[in-house]
């Protein structure tokens, strides 16, 4: 009788939870590990990043994958559950800090823009609930990379130098981590003009469509004019243009420029860019919500003073018998654009069509499908008026005595 009883106790004891009140659980792999985290100590490269060992959920997202995520669960998928409260704005959640999967991912991503620093925020999932920015605490090697709440902070040198970044999060309700590897993109510079001398270079940039294309280059800028002239006794209100048709185009890429919009209402000063080939025929890349549209004009920025701090960027497109639509979405910064130079980008990517204005993200189009017969994107720099044609009324009042109009260009790059 004895004999059985303390049989009994023995077994007790050692169905007991250990000291942290934690069940031990052994990983596939034979780590030991509690609750998911990885006793082992890790090893380093000679990269200088550490492999932190088993584990973890990982999480890679190579630069060109917006939105997309891919989650590796390394070692055992067995947890203890616990059940916690979490308080949002006006109500109160009960979610299972536990986490079943857990992953992270770059919230509204956008591609890196060359010269820039990029921010990426990182958001955490757990059990396909999302955490809040405080729940959760990252860390980020190299070190040197600036951490603000969930936002990771990469200066262009940090891009160019390394090859990857690694982001490692941890759950404040459960202790869980989890590993994020970042591949900034390598950009090449694939064309640059900085209107340096006297005249501007032909090798590069043909004449557009208007007739009276007027311009200078002067001071490390170009000039575009927009008049009121008089051709005999015609009264005729011109445009400017040029383009880099046939000599630098792109499929896919970076199309940046920096300029100045006259501080008069009623012009547009644009930068924009059209197909190498027939202009309602040939398309960048079609509509994923426009059936049978495809994209054959980016209006990148076609500014007009008359709207002070706001800019529209506009995407065109046309479907198989001629019909037109257009995607407009209006930018805005702190200061009357007028008053200075600013810097407008685009980047075309695979499956996004991205804007920036300042370096700053300013719009994403994700409707995008770029098929294998999309063309090449040549650029175009112009100025007009809303005196030009019927339809250009948005720009705004225009009264003679406004003219000439002046759109200044300090430099225009490409990459890929």
């Amino acid at each position: 009788m004895f004999l059985y009883l303390a049989l009994f106790l023995v077994c007790l004891n050692s169905c007991k939870p250990n000291e942290s009140g934690l069940s031990k659980i052994s990983d596939i792999t034979g780590t030991s590990v509690w609750d998911g985290q990885s006793e082992s100590a890790g090893t380093t490269d000679s990269t200088g990043y550490q492999d932190t060992g088993t584990g973890y959920d990982e999480t890679t997202t190579p630069n060109n994958q917006a939105g997309n995520r891919t989650t590796t669960t390394k070692g055992s998928t067995t947890t203890t559950k616990k059940q916690t409260t979490t308080t949002t704005k006006g109500s109160t959640t009960t979610t299972k800090a536990t986490a079943d999967s857990i992953e992270l991912v770059i919230l509204n991503y956008f591609p890196e823009l060359p010269g820039y620093s990029t921010e990426y925020e990182i958001g955490m999932i757990c059990d396909g609930v999302q955490r809040q920015k405080s729940e959760y605490t990252l860390k980020v090697i190299p070190k040197g990379l600036v951490v603000r709440d969930n936002v990771v902070i990469a200066t262009d040198q940090q891009k160019k130098t390394y090859d990857k970044f690694t982001v490692e999060a941890t759950d404040k309700l459960t202790g869980k981590k989890a590993q994020m590897t970042i591949t900034p993109r390598k950009w090449e510079l694939n064309f640059k003009d900085d209107f340096d001398g006297d005249s501007l270079n032909t090798n590069i940039w043909t004449r557009f469509e208007y007739p009276y294309t007027n311009y200078y280059v002067r001071d490390g800028a170009l000039t575009l004019l927009a008049e009121h002239i008089f051709v005999g006794e015609d009264e005729i209100y011109t445009m400017s243009g040029i383009r880099t048709l046939k000599e630098y185009s792109l499929k896919g890429g970076c199309f940046m420029a920096r300029m100045k919009s006259p501080d008069k209402g009623g012009c547009n000063s644009a930068f924009w860019l059209m197909p190498e080939g027939s202009y309602k025929r040939d398309f960048f890349f079609m509509d994923t919500k426009l059936k049978n549209y495809g994209c054959s004009e980016i209006d990148i920025v076609e500014y007009s003073p008359f709207y002070g701090k706001e800019f529209p960027l506009t995407m065109h497109f046309w479907n198989s018998s001629g019909a037109h639509t257009a995607k407009s979405y209006w930018g805005s910064c702190d200061d009357n654009i007028y008053e200075d130079y600013h810097e407008y980008a685009c980047i075309w990517e695979q499956d996004g069509i991205y804007f920036y204005f300042d370096g700053k993200p300013v719009f994403a189009n994700r409707d995008v499908d770029t098929h294998s017969r999309a063309v090449a994107a040549y650029i175009v720099l112009s100025v007009n008026s809303a005196k030009i044609h019927e339809g250009l009324e948005w720009l705004g009042p225009c009264t003679d005595d406004m003219f000439p109009f002046e759109t200044k260009f300090d430099w225009v790059k490409t990459y890929y």
